[in-house]
């Protein structure tokens, strides 16, 4: 990456260059599924990948063995339709202004971040170095960190919730 450079010129290590690269572009692009997602549908949307995790986990091995990326693949197409079809199927609405500017950046990074290690863990294993170290994709494809971006939406839900953030 072009900023892991800057970094690196600012006398900033080479490991923590990389990591601050990553971290920061997976802001922008949280930025980027918040304006494509819109504040008050980021409920719908996590509500969309538990059901489409869920749906793809029962899914028979026979059914998705073209390719090695078909889960990905599935998960993806499942989460869009029903990102699309969220009106008929269902709608949950936001009583008041919906949550703060912070709290959405926060929220869609976390959905971000949770979708992201669905579909890397879908993904095989030796493919995945030649994008990305492999320290960062320890936070996304290690078993406890998919776990935790499992849990971390709906902690954040309920602490903004409980506490009037």
């Amino acid at each position: 990456m072009e900023l892991e450079k800057i970094f690196q010129n600012l006398g900033i290590g080479g490991d923590i260059a990389e990591t601050l690269s990553v971290v920061l572009f997976l802001l922008a692009l949280s930025v980027l599924f918040w304006f494509l997602i819109g504040r008050f549908r980021l409920h719908n949307f996590l509500i969309n990948t538990y059901i489409s995790l869920a749906i793809v986990s029962v899914i028979p091995q026979s059914l998705v063995s073209l390719s090695d990326n078909s889960r990905a693949m599935v998960f993806m197409i499942v989460a869009t339709l029903l990102t699309l079809m969220n009106r008929y199927i269902f709608d949950i609405h936001q009583s008041g202004s919906g949550l703060a500017i912070w709290q959405v950046v926060v929220m869609s990074f976390l959905e971000l971040m949770l979708f992201l290690s669905i579909i890397l863990s879908f993904l095989p294993n030796y493919e995945l170095p030649k994008y990305i170290s492999n320290a960062s994709l320890g936070y996304l494809t290690d078993p406890r960190w998919l776990l935790a971006w499992m849990i971390l939406p709906l902690v954040f839900l309920a602490l903004v919730k409980k506490r009037g953030w």
